[in-house]
């Protein structure tokens, strides 16, 4: 948490009026105590700077004309005479607290720690107060042991001091702690509610947070009580802006101009406040003043830029965009107003997108609109097209522009489509079309009442047409009322017979009855009827699934190969039949067709997954997002490919190039810090952590994020309620493990028992669970480890740890022939484990097989490099039992135990020799 520094406080000029010199230093400093008793601030410091003029050196007089300024926000000048008040020897129990705080008004950091050793021999009280100073400017200078040492050393001194509490609210504040920082500074504020560094300090809590709302009450709080303070009117200004109090903000905005007439920070919120009213020549002009001052904020330039560009000062728009256009999102409309101006100023070269921000107020412009979306679309740049449309939807007087809102939108999944359908229908009752898409959105949504009104009306409007009567049978279908259907598509097939909708919703409703022979009869009729209709040869072979059926399709294929559509229909229908290599080639004959859809890349892939093809798996997820940088699922499916293969750098390396395309995509985000928390690279995932804790998404995996975090850090202690929480919201074997792994760390082996077994309950045969139980029951119930072990093998007979461990435990056993044949196992799949190798020499060693045991033995000593003690240890072993005496005398003299039962060993060994 950064601190706000008064680098932007605005000072205001006290006019003074002369008076005639008073009589004496004390007269004027009883006048000035007397008008402060009245709160008479302005008369009580006339009298102070004429006690002053009468003796210079006056401390008193210093000390109280400083505590005023400082009481009304104005460090500059409460600085100067608190520092003129303890040169002076004016007392330090009183000066001292208030020219720290002074210090930090003005940003003299260095100089409030340089009070520490004076401040050290005040009072409790006093002390305290000083120290809540120190903690700030010891945090501002990136000094976090002293304000560490400075919180605690206050605390020592009374907890409840609203000081100390102050001192413990900035340290939490860096750590970004709010809510505890929220619940102290309430307690000081209950204490004393005009505490002023309490309420500045509940406002930076409050913007940090984002709750605007609450900052601007805290910071107009603050400026009531210090009203010359310059910072606090910027800090409101903006958090009213922030809140979306425009006018207010304003106010605060035009009080600072007229103050300091280029104050920067004011014609930035003065900017801010006309482009949120589209009065963009104002806009513009407090924006060039603002930066005309190197008040260079990001978004003060997008704001001069996008300004610039509604007034269609193409030059001046083109000079802001495009400093900041490389940190823009993929999305970001600014991009789209560089393109323009890139194209008004006939820079070419440099245009780096194709779509403007048109407002779509004539009919061109919406179709042109509706054109570039659904264009979007196609390349998959799903976000594009959506925003796309936000910005330009406007109202309208046309159906038709209407009608292709809507339908664009239920594209995009988006309901509020139906909206706009039903405004096209209201502006033209008789656009059938837009009625259509309006009662089959409808039908999606479960909307039966809708859809049914629409289906009657029909009837009643069209008693000529179909359309109402196949509307009528899809409602009944869905609602799987097959008798009304049928009669409904008899109707429907009598006004229009052959039509296609109705036949195929006839064999729909066959199929979800499961009547084959009626749905074989219904396929065959509309198969000769239209052959080559798509929907009709996916019905067909849906009911048929066998060679007679491909072959169908294959033909309309051969009579239309130019149709991307029916080759991937073809390539499906060969998959279901598992002939891979068929479809594979086919699939690759049509490789080089433009703008390949999705689904040809999810076939493809099938097809190699399939084939367990993991190689050409990955070359296809590399060039479809190559070919479709837009498409997020080869991102993931990449990214997921070379996480399972071990490899976390390169399955990182996919998320962050995906993210160029995909800006503060939340679901690649997720993926990018599972991957760094099991790539173990804390600091990156603690990093990540701070922008995903304050996204929108489930509170229990932010938890869950922060608990793996902790255990990595090896904080078990307070990983634990956060895993918890994410198992019991989330209860996956991982998350289970995770809470395990945390249980164990913090010795509590026996809750790490019950969350393993109680998972069990959930899936008995998670294999992983079991071989993680079986390691704790190692410990001290060898006869329970066994048993999980053994069920292990059984579901998985791949499984290393748990055929290594079962070798271990039966050779305890004496079990030897039993530990032999799991040794032999473990050894098999896994002979470069020097553990592995190891238990398989010692089981070796038991059965009698000396010659065979030394030799794995050497193995697992060569592999180890000979720096694991138990194995250099086992070897020694194997060379006695070998009669290889001198051999094993050098290892034992070279090997250092650090173990009692290491120690027990080699002492047995060298008894032995």
């Amino acid at each position: 948490m950064k601190f706000v520094k008064a680098s932007l406080c605005l000072s205001v000029a006290l006019a003074i009026t002369a008076c005639s010199e008073p009589a004496s230093v004390e007269s004027h400093l009883k006048s000035a105590k007397s008008y402060l008793s009245q709160n008479k601030t302005n008369e009580s410091i006339i009298e102070l700077k004429n006690a002053i003029r009468v003796d210079n050196k006056n401390a008193e007089a210093r000390f109280l004309l400083g505590q005023i300024y400082l009481n009304l926000g104005d460090g500059a000048a409460a600085l100067k005479e608190l520092e003129r008040a303890q040169q002076y020897n004016y007392m330090a129990n009183k000066v001292l607290p208030l020219l720290a705080r002074a210090y930090v008004l003005t940003e003299s950091d260095a100089d409030v720690l340089a009070l520490s050793e004076a401040a050290s021999v005040l009072a409790s009280d006093e002390q305290s107060h000083y120290l809540a100073y120190k903690t700030l400017s010891a945090l501002r200078s990136e000094q976090v042991e002293v304000a560490k040492e400075s919180v605690d050393l206050a605390q020592s001194l009374g907890e409840e001091n609203k000081y100390s509490m102050l001192a413990l609210a900035y340290l939490q504040l860096s750590e970004e702690n709010y809510d505890e920082t929220t619940a102290l500074l309430a307690k000081i504020l209950s204490i004393d509610a005009k505490q002023v560094d309490a309420l500045m300090l509940q406002g930076q809590v409050s913007m940090a947070t984002k709750d605007y709302q609450q900052a601007a009450i805290s910071f107009k709080e603050f400026l009531n009580l210090q009203p010359r303070s310059g910072i606090v009117q910027l800090l409101l200004a903006d958090a009213l802006l922030k809140s979306g109090q425009d006018d207010e903000a304003e106010k605060y905005a035009d009080k600072i101009l007229a103050q300091v007439e280029n104050q920067p920070f004011a014609h930035y919120i003065k900017a801010m406040v006309a482009f949120n009213r589209k009065e963009f020549d104002k806009a513009s002009e407090h924006a060039e003043l603002a930066l005309s001052s190197n008040f260079n904020q990001f978004n003060l330039k997008l704001v001069a830029g996008a300004s610039a560009f509604y007034l269609k000062n193409w030059e001046r728009s083109h000079y802001h965009l495009n400093t900041v256009v490389e940190y823009l999102p993929q999305d970001h409309q600014a991009r789209r107003m560089l393109a323009v101006t890139q194209l008004e100023l006939g820079l070419l070269d440099e245009i780096n997108a194709t779509i403007g921000d048109f407002n779509g107020e004539t009919e061109a412009d919406a179709q042109f609109l509706s054109s570039m979306s659904y264009k979007l679309l196609e390349l998959g740049a799903t976000d594009e097209a959506k925003k796309l449309l936000a910005q330009n939807e406007r109202a309208t007087t046309n159906a038709g522009d209407s009608a292709r809102q809507g339908i664009l939108k239920l594209m995009m999944n988006d309901p509020s489509g139906i909206q706009n359908l039903e405004e096209a229908i209201a502006l033209d009752p008789g656009f059938i079309e837009a009625e259509l898409a309006l009662a089959y959105a409808a039908l999606q949504n479960n909307d039966i009442e809708k859809a049914t009104s629409i289906a009657t009306k029909w009837q009643k409007d069209y008693p000529e047409k179909s359309g109402g009567y196949n509307l009528m049978a899809s409602i009944a279908i869905k609602e799987q009322k097959y008798i009304e259907a049928e009669a409904a598509l008899k109707q429907s097939l009598a006004l229009e017979p052959d039509n296609i909708f109705g036949l195929l919703e006839q064999l729909r409703s066959a199929r979800q009855q499961n009547n084959d022979s009626l749905s074989k009869q219904r396929a065959d009729y509309l198969i000769n009827l239209a052959p080559n209709n798509n929907k009709v040869l996916r019905q067909y072979f849906g009911v048929y699934q066998n060679e007679m059926a491909l072959e169908k399709l294959q033909q309309a294929y051969q009579a239309n190969k130019v149709e991307t559509d029916k080759a991937l229909l073809v390539a499906e229908a060969m998959m279901s039949l598992e002939k891979y290599k068929e479809a594979e080639t086919l699939l690759s004959s049509i490789a080089t067709t433009d703008n390949l859809p999705k689904r040809y890349w999810q076939l493809v892939l099938f097809s190699y997954k399939q084939q367990n093809d993991v190689a050409k798996v990955q070359s296809t997820l590399e060039q479809w997002s190559k070919a479709s940088p837009y498409h997020i699922e080869p991102v993931i499916l990449l990214a997921d490919l070379h996480a399972s293969l071990g490899d976390n750098s390169r399955a990182l390396s996919v998320i962050k190039r995906g993210l160029d395309y995909h800006k503060d995509n939340l679901v690649l985000q997720l993926i990018q810090m599972q991957i760094l928390l099991n790539s173990k690279q804390i600091a990156e995932s603690k990093v990540l952590y701070e922008t995903l804790a304050t996204a929108d998404f489930n509170d229990a995996l932010k938890q869950g994020f922060l608990g793996q975090i902790l255990l990595l850090e090896e904080s078990y202690e307070q990983a634990i309620p956060k895993l918890l929480t994410l198992y019991e919201v989330y209860p996956s074997s991982q998350n289970a493990m995770y809470l395990a792994r945390a249980y164990l760390g913090d010795k509590q082996d026996s809750k790490a028992v019950e969350v393993l077994e109680n998972y069990l309950v959930i899936d008995p045969n998670e294999g992983r669970i079991k071989t993680m139980l079986a390691g704790i029951y190692l410990e001290d119930d060898t006869t329970k480890a066994i048993g999980v072990y053994e069920d292990v093998v059984n579901n998985q007979p791949k499984n290393v740890i748990a055929h290594n461990n079962l070798a271990w435990l039966y050779l305890e056993q004496g079990k030897t022939e039993q530990a032999l044949q799991h040794a032999e196992q473990a050894f098999k799949l896994a002979p470069q484990i020097a553990n592995v190798v190891d238990t398989y020499a010692q089981v070796l060693l038991a059965t009698g097989d000396n010659r065979a045991a030394l030799k794995y033995a050497s193995q697992a000593v060569e592999i180890t490099k000979g720096q694991d003690v138990d194995i250099q240890l086992n070897y020694a072993e194997a060379l006695i039992a070998n009669s290889r005496s001198n051999e094993a005398k050098d290892i034992l003299s070279q090997i250092t135990t650090t173990t009692d039962v290491q120690k027990q060993k080699k002492e047995k060994l060298i008894t032995q020799l």
